[in-house]
């Protein structure tokens, strides 16, 4: 299975909602959304999982729609704000979140609607874990936020304490291999992260380095599920 981690294009601010924030995309966040459905239309992508957000839903909707297919949510792909009722773009959460902010920073995630992030790490390693386990499809695309990418990535790098840039409606490519009697835990590799190239190329094709289509070969060393243990 080939694993496409999607995370979503630019959202608007919500500051004090009624109900959970749950924004949408801003018009830079449709224009980020166009160039990776664009850029995706050549690659044989069979199924599309999504955080239940609406700003993960919306970066993807022109990557599922074109091909008949629905998307699936699944909840423990949510970011680490799925409870909160304001929103800033994150670029913007240090200078505009003022209170908000502050108690990100103090680790009062409890007041703000956030998880804390040792529950938020449980239940994003949880899902990926079941995704590995069960491929829904061959080339998957997984529609979600940068938090949760991040955790991936750490977990699939065998640290989890790396960091990761990982940009507006950005990919980021995990290949998995299936389990079987001597590996009975799937292998995941890294494949690449924060790829950005759709925002200023188009492609009519996929190539890849070999011009096979970028086609990856099979890893040739096993890396755990997520970061071993010591």
């Amino acid at each position: 299975m080939h694993v496409l981690l999607v995370r979503h294009g630019r959202p608007e601010t919500v500051v004090n909602s009624p109900t959970v924030a749950d924004p949408g995309l801003t018009e830079l966040g449709h224009w980020q959304a166009e160039r990776l459905a664009h850029w995706l239309a050549n690659e044989n992508i069979d199924h599309v999982i999504t955080s239940p957000k609406r700003r993960a839903i919306e970066t993807v909707h022109g990557v599922f729609t074109p091909r008949g297919l629905t998307h699936q949510v699944v909840e423990d792909f949510n970011e680490i704000d799925l409870g909160s009722h304001t929103y800033h773009p994150t670029e913007l959460l240090s200078t505009e979140g003022g209170e908000f902010w502050d108690k990100i920073m103090a680790g009062q995630f409890d007041e703000i609607g956030w998880d804390h992030p040792d529950v938020f790490n449980a239940r994003v390693l949880a899902a990926w874990q079941n995704l590995c386990l069960n491929p829904p499809g061959d080339r998957v695309v997984v529609g979600c936020h940068g938090g949760t990418i991040r955790v991936i990535l750490a977990a699939v790098a065998g640290n989890p304490g790396a960091s990761f840039r990982v940009d507006y409606a950005s990919i980021s490519r995990i290949e998995v291999a299936a389990s079987n009697d001597e590996h009975p835990e799937p292998l995941c590799q890294i494949i690449s992260t924060n790829e950005t190239g759709h925002f200023d190329a188009q492609r009519s094709e996929p190539v890849g380095p070999m011009r096979d289509g970028g086609v990856v070969p099979p890893p040739r060393s096993r890396q755990p599920l997520s970061a071993p243990k010591n």
